[in-house]
């Protein structure tokens, strides 16, 4: 009876210990996995983050800057040409860990403006002209006192002188004696060859005469020319650089310059140039200059 009535230990339930060992086996998959995709997602980060990072490490833009100066001397002054060349390249990202370089260039160009050179005449000969027009043949032009002359005092060569006392007078259709008109003097001018290299005209203005601003040129043209000198005669020898104003507008005064007239088309060298006087400002019997001073440069 005392072995019967002996308390035994009862043992442990089998279904809740089995439910416990599932449970923790269970979250020990979950935990295991969940760390799985923790590592995945880490490396997938790592496996663009990295190139990205090294990508973005190498992008930048490289800047050279080349700089050259190229001295051009021209007898008295000089034109220093700067040329600044800025490189620019910029590296982008593709697939495929490839990078491209997109190069673009900028030139900055700085001209010093040259300092010009006037001509002095020494002892080239100079040709009066009259009944004369851009791009036709040139009519010579006498010394005297009728239609087509100059005043035989006052030659073309004091127009290239120098010397605000001395001048170029003519008549052109006119002669001395006639009554003063607006025609009078017009279409006349002068032509002259260099004796040394060709000039490159670039600017020019014209000084008053002695008497009256009705002489003065109004409007003027400007020929240029590499021919011969023989074949300086005709038209179409001529090249037309210049037709406006003789920079006499406003009254400067009696042997007095005028204001610069730039040459506003390309600048090329010409041996020879000729000059023709289109309009004067007013009515009088003749067209009467002190000077066509001609500044410009020798080419390199």
């Amino acid at each position: 009876m005392e072995k019967q009535n002996r308390i035994r230990p009862q043992p442990v339930n089998s279904d809740t210990g089995e439910t416990q060992f599932v449970q923790s086996t269970r979250s020990c998959v979950c935990i295991r996995s969940k760390l799985k995709w923790i590592i995945f997602i880490i490396v997938i980060i790592a496996i663009i983050a990295i190139p990205t990072a090294i990508i973005l490490t190498k992008k930048g833009n490289v800047v050279e800057t080349n700089l050259t100066t190229t001295m051009m001397t021209t007898g008295e002054g000089s034109t220093t040409l700067m040329l600044a060349t800025t490189k620019s390249s910029t590296t982008t990202p593709v697939s495929g860990s490839t990078t491209t370089k997109n190069p673009s260039t900028t030139t900055i160009t700085t001209t010093k403006e040259a300092v010009l050179q006037t001509f002095q005449r020494t002892n080239e000969t100079v040709y009066a002209i009259w009944n004369t027009t851009a791009g036709n043949d040139s009519s010579p032009s006498s010394p005297g006192q009728k239609p087509g002359t100059y005043y035989p005092g006052e030659p073309p060569e004091a127009a290239l002188d120098g010397n605000l006392s001395s001048e170029y007078t003519n008549h052109g259709i006119c002669s001395a004696s006639d009554p003063l008109k607006n025609e009078c003097g017009i279409q006349t001018g002068f032509y002259v060859t260099f004796n040394s290299t060709p000039f490159i005209l670039v600017k020019f203005r014209i000084a008053t005469n002695k008497h009256s601003p009705e002489r003065d040129p109004n409007t003027t043209t400007i020929e240029g020319s590499n021919n011969n000198e023989s074949d300086l005669v005709f038209g179409n020898s001529w090249t037309l650089i210049y037709n406006g104003a003789a920079g006499l507008a406003k009254d400067p005064g009696r042997r007095a310059y005028g204001n610069e007239q730039t040459i506003l088309t390309d600048p090329s060298p010409f041996a020879s140039y000729r000059i023709i006087t289109t309009l004067k400002k007013g009515k009088q019997n003749c067209v009467s200059y002190s000077e066509f001073e001609m500044m410009g440069r020798f080419p390199d």
